[in-house]
């Protein structure tokens, strides 16, 4: 059994830092296949090392964190899928520094399994995710939301310009002046349904506060200086049902309020049958960029 030794950051002596930074040479573009090495957390015995995408900010991307959350939970839990999760940014952090998970048990056994998982880089704390994992059960009382009356993914707009989603996009016509429906599938995500909802999870970070900006005609534009200081705060995502990003899904994305330098939004996630499979939530800080 690896042992902690005080010394080196409470890393475990038997085990090597993290490795360097998947995309090192482009900061904030990457491909599925830097997302999905990213994304491939193991190791029972705490803390467990992660490795980071190269941001184009500096900071560790939220989006990587919240899939690497879902990962490490549903590893450290065989048997379960995970529920529902609810993540506290604390600190930016450093994508070129190492990172380490630290992993607590707050319920085990039966139906439900509870973790935290607390990201650090040395001794300073980055994010905390509450995690509530599930045991397969069957139905006792069945409500589901469904959609059937949007336009499909063909009536959609290819987005290519998308760094941080390296896959297919299509956005739909706005229906309204703060909702974003935007369809989109990952054909080669593989075959592990714990690395799908890894996934739609860092999808749904990425999403609200950019599509308020854009709504309020000031997205970030490249090779200029900022307008806003835009960063998420919390985000919440539950899962409702089974899910396969390989197919297309239906992300439908509102801003609830922006206000006092924070800005609250919600996604609803269908999948190709109409029917809703995901929600999220997401507290954003807004505020304009400094001179």
């Amino acid at each position: 059994m690896e042992t902690i030794d005080p010394q080196r950051d409470g890393s475990p002596s038997a085990r090597p830092d993290p490795l360097v930074p998947v995309n090192a040479q482009a900061p904030g573009v990457f491909t599925l296949s830097d997302l999905l090495a990213v994304l491939d957390l193991d190791g029972d015995v705490p803390p467990v090392p992660a490795r980071c995408l190269v941001s184009a900010h500096g900071g560790i991307l939220g989006a990587q964190l919240l899939g690497q959350q879902i990962v490490l939970a549903e590893r450290l839990a065989p048997g379960k899928t995970v529920h529902s999760l609810h993540t506290i940014f604390s600190r930016p952090g450093d994508c070129r520094q190492p990172l380490w998970v630290d992993v607590e048990r707050l319920a085990h056994g039966g139906s439900i399994d509870a973790l935290a998982l607390s990201f650090r880089q040395g001794s300073l704390h980055i994010c905390r995710a509450d995690v509530m994992l599930r045991a397969a059960e069957a139905d006792f009382l069945s409500v589901q939301a469904s959609r059937v009356d949007l336009p499909g993914p063909e009536a959609g707009v290819p987005r290519p310009d998308r760094p941080m989603m390296p896959w297919e996009v299509r956005v739909l016509p706005r229906a309204e002046p703060h909702r974003l429906d935007q369809w989109q599938r990952i054909p080669d995500a593989g075959a592990d349904p714990t690395v799908w909802r890894a996934l739609l999870a860092h999808s749904c970070e990425l999403l609200p506060l950019a599509d308020l900006l854009a709504a309020a005609g000031i997205p970030p534009l490249p090779g200029e200086r900022p307008q806003v200081a835009a960063a998420v705060l919390s985000q919440t995502v539950t899962f409702l049902d089974d899910l396969d990003v390989r197919d297309w899904h239906l992300f439908q994305v509102r801003t609830v309020h922006a206000g006092h330098g924070r800005a609250v939004g919600r996604i609803e996630v269908f999948g190709p049958d109409g029917v809703q499979r995901a929600a999220a939530e997401v507290v954003g800080l807004l505020r304009p960029a400094r001179p």
